[in-house]
């Protein structure tokens, strides 16, 4: 219940009386206040008004993060799914970037596709700024612009050409670099042993 200034000047008069009338009287004032006033109510509202309004900005900043860094989370996920059912199915899979269309497909031993990331959903793009210029280190061949990372059943990592990715025995691998209208950008990387993580790379 929300207490207007009315009120508690009420209440003081009530506890600062020492006539028993006048607390009575007191008393049944306060009773027949139960409900809000116009006035207290247009002040309450005025008050959540200025503190959405004050809100939105870090909001805006927490979502378009959170949804960067999930594109990343997910993409990284799609790796490991290939990775995955190359190993438990014996079968070698893919991961299929398509730079133009914004999707990153899981495809199995089949040509199936077992999952699908698409960077609209995310608000996210891939960042132009890095990788071969479409923001992808892995190599396009042919340049179409879909790229195919295949794993082995032993879940080693493949270039689209065949050869391991990345240079034997370097630790960093190749990366997709993703990022949103903001700037700020997530790198996720496959090692030539098959480490997969993703990690923020700026603001």
């Amino acid at each position: 219940m929300m207490w207007g200034p009315m009120r508690f000047f009420l209440v003081y008069i009530l506890l600062r009386s020492p006539s028993t009338r006048m607390r009575s009287a007191m008393i049944v004032c306060l009773k027949r206040r139960q409900g809000l006033t116009m006035v207290e109510l247009a002040i309450t509202l005025a008050i959540i008004g200025v503190l959405v309004a004050a809100m939105m900005p870090s909001l805006g900043r927490w979502l378009s993060h959170n949804r960067i860094k999930s594109a990343a989370r997910d993409i990284a996920s799609c790796f490991r799914m290939a990775q995955m059912l190359a190993v438990q199915r014996n079968q070698a899979s893919t991961v299929e970037i398509n730079s133009a269309a914004g999707t990153v497909r899981v495809l199995d031993g089949g040509g199936t596709a077992a999952r699908i990331v698409t960077f609209s959903d995310y608000k996210a793009q891939f960042d132009a700024t890095r990788g071969g210029g479409n923001g992808i280190d892995f190599i396009d061949q042919p340049a179409d612009g879909i790229i195919s990372v295949t794993f082995n059943t032993r879940g080693i990592p493949n270039e689209e050409d065949g050869n391991p990715i990345g240079t034997p025995g370097v630790q960093n691998g190749e990366r997709v670099f993703v990022e949103n209208n903001r700037g700020e950008g997530y790198w996720v990387e496959v090692t030539p042993v098959g480490n997969i993580r993703y990690e923020r790379y700026k603001n």
